[in-house]
């Protein structure tokens, strides 16, 4: 008899070590007790809507040319990125003055970085995105520096789409993914409505990342363990939002049907409580 009751019990406990998120094959995050296990509540803390006539600079940095594939055709032209019409707008054109600049095309972005970052809390975007051939517009995250070199300091991709894909990806990127993809998964996807407007979401508390495309939870990346390696995303990170062009990834550009371009009608911040306490912290050094 105590032979099969501890059978029952110990099986009972595979069971809860293996649950996962609904939905997502996702390891759930671990279960607390006491106040430390009511539901989260989220608060807004401030709306971006873009109801000027120009950038905040305040807010906003312009995104320069790089050597990665992400960022090889950004430039710093001021018509790549346009605040108009109660939205931001960032575009990737055809470069038809190769005498300022030789590269056949160019592309716009903006972040917070050395503005405003978050550590936990919740990211809202609506973004409408163009398909063009060889688009890989990106809403993306990185951690506030001094931070580790990547991937080790995190990475968490909101939506990374390509072409005229009909889905976005969700990603998060750190030294243990580098090496673990599947350990739990690292990336997942979400549909979107083709050529509309559509609000893209992270949840992220001190336990997990969730992604949400129009409110659906569409993946998750749970804490597992102790290790920091598994879960770098302990600090504040910036907000990057970029019309990408070409790479590896993506694949050509099909030049003669450009321009294109992403719109943004709103940022949201979101602070994160859970049983009257804050988790959420802002680094804010707009002036």
């Amino acid at each position: 008899m105590k032979s099969a009751l501890a059978a029952m019990v110990s099986l009972a406990c595979a069971w809860t070590c293996l649950a996962v998120q609904p939905g997502t094959g996702q390891p759930a995050a671990k279960k607390r007790g006491g106040a430390e296990n009511a539901p989260v509540v989220w608060k807004l803390k401030f709306t971006e809507d873009f109801n000027g006539t120009k950038l905040d600079e305040k807010l906003w940095t312009r995104i320069g040319q790089g050597t990665s594939d992400w960022n090889r055709n950004m430039s710093l032209r001021p018509d790549l990125v346009a605040v108009k019409g109660g939205q931001l707008h960032a575009y990737g054109v055809k470069n038809n003055d190769l005498s300022a600049d030789k590269r056949s095309v160019l592309t716009g972005g903006v972040t917070t970085k050395g503005h405003f970052a978050v550590k936990y809390g919740k990211v809202e975007i609506k973004c409408k995105l163009e398909g063009q051939k060889g688009a890989w517009p990106a809403i993306w995250m990185m951690p506030e520096p001094p931070a580790p070199n990547w991937p080790n300091g995190g990475e968490i991709d909101i939506i990374e789409r390509l072409n005229f894909d009909d889905f976005v990806y969700h990603t998060v990127h750190s030294g243990w993914t580098a090496k673990n993809k599947n350990d739990p998964p690292n990336g997942g996807k979400g549909s979107i409505k083709q050529n509309d407007w559509n609000v893209y979401a992270i949840e992220w508390t001190p336990e997990q990342i969730v992604w949400k495309v129009n409110g659906k939870t569409t993946h998750s990346y749970a804490k597992v363990g102790d290790d920091p390696a598994r879960f770098p995303w302990t600090t504040p990170f910036y907000l990057k939002i970029d019309m990408q062009l070409g790479g590896a990834w993506v694949g050509a550009i099909d030049e003669s049907t450009l321009p294109t371009a992403m719109h943004v009608d709103w940022v949201k911040f979101y602070s994160g409580s859970r049983g009257g306490k804050t988790f959420t912290e802002f680094l804010d050094k707009r002036k």
